[in-house]
């Protein structure tokens, strides 16, 4: 019993997380409400970018180059080559900003980089108008995760080392006693016994830990998948990398499942919750920005006929960081959500930590800045 873990949440951190405990020796059940992956989940889309740029902030881009060398590790232990690096573009419409911190902290820590002026744009993805922007900056160690097979294959191998996960099993309340969580009950009233709890349940924390006031905001997502009206050899992985324009909120992914791309904003979108309304559903208004923004920056693609909106959820801090730290009034139970969109590329990394953790009471990554108690 005392060695017996439950990880409530399957998508990529508990995922991360069941695996790394298993390999420290621990019994391992994971619970997830849905299907693992879960569609409704954070983690439950095609694709996730997988980048090292985050401005002045070097510790992220720290902990991305940290992370990299365990995805690939992963990608050779499942045979599934998940993490496709073909690099990834960020674009600058102003020659003083964001993109020349990342370029800084990119040269300060040794990751090769390379700055595209507008004829290197023009020459290397003639889709984009070269005009709108000064310079782009490309990391070749960037690129894309195919996330639910990213999800489905940690867990695979979690399972090879005797996790055991259930789904369909909603955790609805936490069962204390003596300054310790003895159990968890399901929406079916059984009850989930072990020696300690690692909740990871993205969208879902607010509702099932409430007792604790997570301060997290989850907000709807909108995106588009479309497909090029023409030219559409120019958007394939292989030529057009993951991309992002900081300065106007949007960031993109090449043509991928039957013949679409990806368009989504990375600012925080409204409130809202999986179950909500149809997580299918986007507006007419995020269509108008997305046209307008191709109109500006990738002209051909602002015609586009044939697409989809898709909602995902961003599970939000106040500062942006990530909550990763024990529950503040139990021994045996532990918190990992708050990735505020940008968590994904991390999973690896951060599910060692938590493991770490959870079994040696510290973590070789430093998790001060993700202390609850800052808040």
């Amino acid at each position: 019993m005392k060695n017996s873990v439950i990880v409530v949440g399957g998508g990529i951190m508990g995922a991360s997380a069941a695996l790394s405990l298993a390999r420290l020796g621990r019994q391992v059940t994971l619970l997830d409400r849905g299907e693992v992956p879960n569609r409704q989940a954070a983690s439950g889309d095609q694709l996730r970018t997988f980048r090292m740029t985050y401005g002045k902030d070097a510790f992220y881009t720290e902990m991305a180059a940290k992370a990299l060398p365990l995805w690939l590790d992963l990608c050779t232990q499942s045979s599934d080559k998940f993490l496709v690096q073909h690099g990834f573009l960020d674009l600058a419409v102003q020659a003083h900003g964001y993109e020349e911190h990342c370029l800084q902290v990119l040269k300060e820590h040794r990751i090769p980089c390379q700055v595209l002026q507008k004829e290197d744009i023009r020459r290397h993805y003639p889709m984009m108008n070269s005009r709108a922007f000064r310079y782009g900056l490309l990391h070749k160690d960037g690129g894309m995760i195919w996330a639910m097979r990213a999800v489905s294959s940690i867990l695979g191998l979690a399972q090879r080392r005797g996790a055991k996960v259930r789904t369909h099993t909603q955790v609805v309340s936490l069962v204390k006693a003596q300054g310790a969580i003895k159990a968890v009950k399901d929406s079916a009233g059984r009850i989930h016994e072990a020696g300690s709890f690692l909740f990871a349940p993205g969208a879902w924390a607010p509702e099932l830990l409430k007792g604790y006031r997570l301060p997290i905001q989850v907000t709807r997502q909108h995106q588009l998948y479309l497909r090029p009206p023409f030219n559409r050899g120019r958007y394939r992985q292989e030529h057009f990398p993951p991309f992002s324009v900081a300065s106007q909120g949007f960031y993109g992914l090449p043509m991928h499942i039957h013949g679409f791309m990806k368009i989504a904003e990375s600012r925080k979108g409204p409130p809202g919750k999986p179950g909500d309304v149809d997580d299918r559903e986007t507006t007419p208004q995020f269509e108008r920005k997305v046209r307008s923004f191709f109109k500006r920056f990738v002209p051909e693609l602002a015609g586009f006929t044939e697409y989809e909106g898709h909602v995902c959820y961003y599970t939000s801090t106040k500062d942006g960081d990530f909550i990763m730290d024990r529950l503040p009034d139990v021994s045996n139970g532990f918190v990992m959500t708050g990735f505020s969109g940008h968590g994904f590329k991390f999973a690896p990394l951060l599910g060692q930590a938590m493991a770490q953790l959870m079994v040696g009471g510290k973590s070789d990554l430093n998790l001060h800045r993700f202390r609850l108690n800052r808040f």
